[in-house]
């Protein structure tokens, strides 16, 4: 999917006992959510950010860019905890990125999103993405052979 940022970009509040950061993820023990060399990949661009929504020292969800070119970056690896879902937390970290990203000079930003993901396609058109491109993908499970 894809959004326009030269479109404008709605405010949405966050809850009041939480905050937003743009954490960098300056040292390995930051990052061990993530595998790592899938982070040394990520953070292998020149332009990586980090959107995290924290409750105290708890991280709530997150939000990760990367520059794709000089006009195009990403918004992918979007998650909210379980028990935080549905309180408007995700809509707050995209609009901030999205914003963060228009500020930089940015005038497209996409996402990969799985076709039976409603919730997260409701939310992302919700914020003005468009379909960009439909990719189907095919696959065989491979059984081990019995001797």
């Amino acid at each position: 999917m894809k959004r326009d940022l030269t479109e404008d970009i709605p405010n949405v509040p966050l809850l009041n006992n939480l905050n937003i950061v743009n954490w960098k993820m300056e040292t390995q023990a930051e990052g061990l959510c993530w595998s790592l060399n899938r982070l040394k990949w990520t953070k292998g661009g020149t332009e990586w950010d980090t959107f995290t929504v924290f409750d105290g020292d708890i991280i709530v969800g997150s939000v990760m860019t990367w520059g794709l070119g000089e006009d195009r970056s990403a918004t992918e690896n979007i998650f909210v905890l379980p028990e935080w879902r549905r309180k408007g937390i995700a809509k707050t970290m995209i609009t901030e990125a999205l914003k963060y990203l228009k500020n930089k000079g940015k005038t497209e930003a996409t996402l990969v999103v799985f076709s039976d993901n409603g919730k997260a396609i409701s939310l992302y058109k919700s914020l003005r993405y468009k379909m960009l491109s439909i990719n189907i993908e095919f696959g065989l499970d491979l059984l081990p052979i019995d001797n």
